[in-house]
């Protein structure tokens, strides 16, 4: 089991226990595929060394919490008397801390871990900040407290890592590190294209829009980091007059920075571009970056076209249909099916040809007119001695291109399938 949940994880048990020492909180990202099998990991890790709480609907706030979780019955008793008298006499929250701190110590010795499950249902005031802040320095050497949830904010969480006070589990696998520990001052904006259309700020999602609008535009200026007023225009309001096109995008421009709480983009010497402000996370950037990459480093391109195609979870924005989106959606579609084709020959010329197979019928999935991949699928199946699945693919192909074209294979295809049949 613990080898199936470092599979699980995306990580191994030494790189783990790297990642944990000497910090006093630890932080599962938010984002990670895997959340669950990293708690599990931990709790794996840990063994007896180690106390769960889950946050119910009952823990909003602070106090509700800490008072919850001192008389729960998995807890050792007894528990928490110093955290109660610190409640009872209405302590402040560095004063809740230290009693806290000292409680775990007393009940658990050293070391230990508190890990906090569904901890997103506590409501992060600044009471709460304050509490934790101070938490990470009154735990004593060898106590730790890991935090699970569907959604962090940014702070205190980033300072805490930036000054050596938490670590992030997880993040290894997030856009450009994720969103914890960059400079100070700096909003954290993460937007996945490729998977759904979700944005983040600064940990929080983007639910609402005011309209579609809004939200198109917003897509527009993170997917064109370098634009012109005109090329705005011509692509959202090609038939308005300029003045009045003028007045529509200001007040649209206006709601993407009232959803956002921030300003997305600044203008220079006639350009739209990101604002200085923000820290743009942004899957399909990373995702054109890593094909470019390949084709530089010859001998990084396997790992390069691995990780777009990780990237890619799903078609771009998906839920839009403007001509601008869709043309875009194309163009990366056709970027991820060849990442998936060369991945496929990779391996078929390694003689990996089950995990070749894998990689170019997901390509063909993708693009299911493309004739050299099923004369490379016809090639597998042929080298594994399969035959009557290498004319059957052959027969795919030629519905394919009939339904589609109205058009026959080409004679090299039909070559190959002769070949096939004759051996």
């Amino acid at each position: 089991m613990p080898a199936y949940l470092e599979i699980l994880a995306e990580t191994t048990r030494p790189l783990l226990e790297q990642r944990l020492r000497d910090h006093p909180f630890l932080l599962i990202y938010p984002r990670h595929r895997s959340r669950a099998a990293l708690v599990a990991l931990l709790l794996d890790s840990y063994s007896h060394q180690v106390v769960y709480y889950s946050l119910g609907a009952a823990d909003t706030t602070l106090t509700e919490w800490l008072r919850h979780l001192i008389t729960d019955v998995t807890l050792p008793v007894p528990f928490g008397a110093q955290t109660q008298a610190a409640l009872d006499a209405k302590a402040r929250p560095e004063d809740l801390a230290a009693a806290l701190a000292a409680d775990l110590q007393q009940a658990l010795g050293t070391p230990f871990l508190l890990l906090l499950d569904q901890f997103d249902l506590l409501t992060f005031d600044i009471a709460a900040g304050r509490f934790f802040r101070a938490l990470a320095d009154k735990l004593p050497v060898g106590g730790q407290v890991a935090i699970n949830a569907r959604l962090l904010d940014v702070q205190p969480w980033s300072d805490l890592v930036r000054f050596g006070r938490a670590a992030v589990l997880g993040n290894d696998k997030a856009m450009n590190g994720g969103i914890f520990g960059d400079e100070e001052g700096r909003a954290q904006l993460e937007v996945f294209a490729l998977s759904g259309g979700h944005v983040y700020m600064n940990g929080r999602p983007i639910i609402s829009w005011e309209g579609s609008l809004p939200r198109y535009l917003f897509f527009y200026f993170v997917d064109h980091p370098m634009v012109t007023r005109n090329q705005i225009f011509s692509v959202f309001w090609p038939k308005m007059g300029v003045k009045e096109a003028t007045n529509v995008f200001h007040v649209t421009k206006r709601k993407v920075s009232e959803r956002l709480g921030h300003e997305l983009t600044s203008y220079h010497a006639g350009f739209y571009v990101p604002s200085p402000k923000l820290s743009l996370h942004y899957d399909v950037r990373l995702f054109e970056s890593a094909l470019s990459a390949a084709i530089e480093y010859e001998d990084e391109a396997p790992a390069l076209w691995y990780k777009a195609v990780q990237l890619y979870r799903a078609p771009f924005l998906a839920d839009i249909e403007v001509p601008w989106v869709q043309q875009r959606r194309e163009e990366l579609q056709s970027k991820y099916t060849q990442a998936l084709i060369n991945l496929g020959r990779y391996h078929q010329r390694r003689g990996e040809l089950d995990r070749a197979l894998g990689y170019l019928l997901r390509a063909l999935r993708e693009k299911p007119d493309w004739e050299d991949v099923h004369r490379d699928v016809m090639t597998i199946y042929h080298q594994q001695g399969r035959i009557d699945d290498a004319i059957a693919q052959y027969r795919h192909l030629e519905r394919t291109l009939q339904r589609m074209f109205k058009i026959a294979p080409s004679e090299q295809t039909r070559r190959l399938l002769e070949s096939i049949r004759s051996r």
